[in-house]
């Protein structure tokens, strides 16, 4: 009982994702934004908890687990009533912001939870692949329930939703969650605190949380998202969007330098320096790029172009979520069988066709012959990809990485998510432009932009294909057995 209270909290997460990818365009008519402003509704939030959850997890360590759970929910709860209560988009986008920065610290402490619950190997194993299966659930019932909700009641209720949720699982936390068995060291330096706890620590034992380098990452992809996003409306020669460019490459730098410098650096040299972690998370930054944006370009193509209302896109999009319930288990055993290459390369190719049959839509595609198989096709894939990239990562990282490496996972899909889905827009808008300054009808120009926004994810998974082949191919026979033996044991 108590790991399902836990497990609430992707799932609630998830589910928020999808409810608002199919309110985003009531939202963008009732508040009287614009395509590329209603965007970042999701941009905000999906690149503010990927840069802030690499911080989550260590200041999990530093408040204590149950402590930061508790207030991070509520917190969670209160910006979601802020976001619904939202009269205007800069509003709602700033509670977005303040939505999103909860979330990335919520889930990182609930997963420390459920691991320190389950300290047996096996029962570890089957915890967090019922946290993995209930938060793909989320993402189901989100895209299904997100139609019924903003159909029938208002766009508002994707965030009020939320509220009675995070309500009830806060207090059945406040009941089941045990305190942490031991009191975590607070300040720099307290080193009796952590002799008194019994730890063998020293000052470079502290935990510390690298806010800062959270924050100028954070910063610096906003800016180049927003430079990038900015361009299809005001084009590359526009002072803000150069300035937007510049301050980002600014900040990554300072970024950079930071790390470099940090005692205590968001991502350690450890983690950077093993070719099993950075291909895993490219992979999944690449796969997250690719088809995160297809819920939102299909919803406005199914919405705007064919008239559908929420509900019946939501069901209409499921199967690029239902996929990871179909190949998730799959992906299992393809890896203990044939190694991580093969699973990858599978399902890059799977997804690849989904999204090329997708580049051919027109307003006059059914949804049955041409609109279908591409959703399915991309849906089935995105699993293979995803867990194959998540134990490249995890396998490759020792018992001080692991769960570095598992934050990086989780960051680069959320990072890619926004990289994507700025790419699809911006794509999507400059030639349904370019079409109906030309004289293209409204409807056709909409549907030949998004046509050629998933021919941009297709590269992106071309891209990705590259990744594996550089990064995944084993240098020396010996290697290739000594991995594959390695994810059978998972």
């Amino acid at each position: 009982m108590t790991l399902l209270t836990i497990a609430a909290t992707p799932f609630i997460a998830n589910a928020d994702a999808g409810i608002v990818a199919l309110a985003l365009p009531d939202i963008q008519r009732d508040l009287g934004m614009t395509m590329t402003s209603a965007q970042w509704v999701t941009n905000i939030y999906v690149l503010l908890v990927g840069g802030f959850q690499l911080v989550g997890g260590r200041l999990s360590d530093i408040v204590g687990r149950r402590r930061l759970f508790l207030s991070c929910l509520a917190g969670f709860t209160a910006t979601s009533a802020a976001c619904g209560l939202a009269p205007g988009g800069g509003l709602l986008i700033a509670a977005r912001a303040g939505q999103a920065i909860t979330a990335a610290l919520l889930i990182p402490a609930a997963m420390a939870i459920t691991i320190t619950m389950f300290p047996d190997g096996t029962q570890r194993s089957k915890a967090i692949a019922m946290w993995g299966m209930i938060g793909g659930t989320g993402a189901i019932a989100g895209t299904c329930a997100g139609g019924v909700l903003v159909t029938q009641l208002d766009w508002r209720w994707a965030f009020f939703i939320n509220v009675p949720i995070g309500a009830l699982v806060f207090m059945r936390a406040r009941r089941l969650i045990p305190y942490d068995p031991v009191r975590r060291v607070r300040a720099a330096g307290d080193l009796a605190t952590a002799a008194a706890c019994g730890a063998n620590a020293s000052d470079e034992d502290v935990p510390r949380a690298d806010v800062p380098g959270a924050v100028m990452m954070t910063s610096g992809l906003l800016f180049l998202i927003h430079g990038l996003v900015r361009t299809a409306d005001h084009g590359w020669n526009d002072r803000l969007t150069v300035g937007s460019f510049a301050a980002g490459v600014v900040l990554l730098v300072a970024f950079a330098f930071h790390q470099s410098r940090a005692r205590h650096p968001l991502m350690p040299p450890a983690v950077l320096r093993s070719r099993g972690i950075v291909c895993g998370g490219l992979g999944v930054l690449l796969v997250s790029a690719a088809t995160a944006p297809v819920i939102f370009v299909g919803s406005l193509y199914l919405q705007q172009v064919h008239q559908f209302t929420s509900h019946a896109t939501g069901f209409m999009l499921v199967p690029v979520v239902g996929g990871v319930l179909l190949a998730g288990p799959l992906a299992g055993r393809l890896l203990g069988r044939l190694g991580p290459l093969t699973p990858y390369l599978i399902g890059c190719g799977t997804i690849l066709a989904g999204l090329l049959v997708l580049t051919r839509i027109t307003p006059e595609s059914g949804y049955v012959d041409d609109i279908l198989p591409g959703l399915a096709l991309t849906g089935l894939g995105l699993p293979l990809v995803w867990i194959t990239s998540e134990v490249v990562s995890t396998t490759a990282a020792d018992e001080r990485t692991a769960g570095m490496a598992a934050g990086v996972v989780q960051s680069a899909g959320q990072i890619g998510a926004a990289i994507g889905l700025a790419l699809a827009i911006t794509t999507a808008t400059a030639h349904a432009d370019t079409k109906m300054a030309a004289g293209t009808e409204a409807l056709a120009a909409l549907s030949d932009g998004i046509g050629h926004a998933f021919l941009v994810a297709a590269i992106l998974i071309v891209l990705a294909v590259l990744n594996a082949v550089i990064g995944l191919r084993p240098r020396r026979r010996t290697r290739g057995r000594q991995l594959q033996k390695r994810t059978t044991r998972l």
